[in-house]
């Protein structure tokens, strides 16, 4: 009888602490600096959900370690729904995949929601090959020649050129970069040949005829360029290169007050403005995913870029 009142209890409390939330200001720990996409989706999720509230949304960057740093904070933070992680894959499914040793555990992360998500694309410089049959048989004809563009290694761009490179049998030359803007200048100058890319920072380029985007890595077509195909449809099934932005919570949230949250961040994504804003302003689809869902998303990519990583012998340490 004592432990049937606990349990009650224990969940009359979950429930209480989530019908408060939010009871104080919430930070959204980003893991990059300002400016960047993931900062720019971030704020403009704080803004709406600090209107709908009436409390502050907070959004704090803490960049370093590939996202470990932020993570490693919002993991310590005390469970109550106030501290937040809004984060690409990395700290949240691939980091562990990559470093030997790990500051926090990211398989106990609760899951909230995908915000939002935006596929890679492969960009070549101009006059390379006008499809992926194309480039794979150049390549083929001359292994070791064709050039990639890695904007750092262990990112999504670096292990999408490696995924590439298994499912097509060829072999490229890496030429590793200290971030995006450097390689896509030498993409535009025709320095080097391709480069696995967001569709938010290529599709300007393409659109300007400075590259050519010859495939997506989404499993559909973009319709910002629904007359480029997927790389499945152009010879390649199984390849996926996706990167998405979800909000995850420390270990030790209660169910019932992730379970809300989630409720309210899918309201903020599918809300008309909020949703226009990030497909015109940051190139990207709004998701609004509940936490059941996006936990099975972390899932699935992490065996994706598990068996990449594997197979590519990738390790950052």
């Amino acid at each position: 009888m004592k432990l049937i009142v606990a349990i009650l209890f224990a969940f009359m409390a979950q429930g209480a602490a989530a019908q408060a939330w939010p009871s104080k200001p919430v930070r959204i720990v980003v893991p990059f600096p300002p400016g960047g996409t993931a900062d720019l989706l971030s704020r403009l999720t704080a803004e709406k959900l600090g209107a709908s509230f009436g409390q502050q949304f907070i959004v704090e960057n803490r960049a370093g370690a590939g996202g470990n740093l932020a993570a490693e904070f919002v993991a310590r933070a005390e469970p109550d729904g106030h501290t937040l992680l809004l984060s690409p894959p990395g700290p949240i499914a691939m980091n562990k995949l990559l470093y030997k040793s790990m500051p926090f555990d990211s398989s106990k992360w609760v899951p909230i929601s995908e915000v939002a998500s935006v596929p890679y694309v492969l960009a070549v410089r101009n006059g390379l090959a006008s499809d992926v049959k194309g480039l794979v048989t150049k390549a083929k004809a001359s292994p070791g020649k064709i050039t990639y563009a890695s904007p750092g290694a262990g990112t999504v761009g670096h292990l999408a050129a490696k995924q590439f490179e298994m499912l097509a049998g060829i072999e490229l030359v890496t030429v590793p970069y200290k971030g995006l803007a450097p390689a896509l200048k030498d993409i535009v100058g025709g320095h080097v040949d391709l480069i696995f890319d967001t569709a938010t920072t290529s599709l300007p380029l393409h659109s300007g005829k400075q590259v050519e985007i010859i495939a997506t890595g989404g499993s559909e077509r973009s319709p910002a360029i629904p007359n480029v195909p997927t790389m499945a449809e152009s010879g390649l099934p199984g390849f996926r290169a996706v990167t998405w932005y979800a909000v995850v919570a420390p270990d030790g949230t209660p169910q019932a007050l992730a379970d809300k949250i989630s409720k309210d961040l899918v309201e903020v994504a599918k809300d008309p403005a909020v949703a226009e804003a990030i497909r015109t302003k940051l190139q990207m689809d709004p998701i609004g995913m509940s936490n059941a869902d996006a936990a099975k998303l972390f899932v699935d990519d992490a065996k994706l870029w598990a068996k990449v990583i594997q197979e590519a012998k990738v390790s950052l340490d």
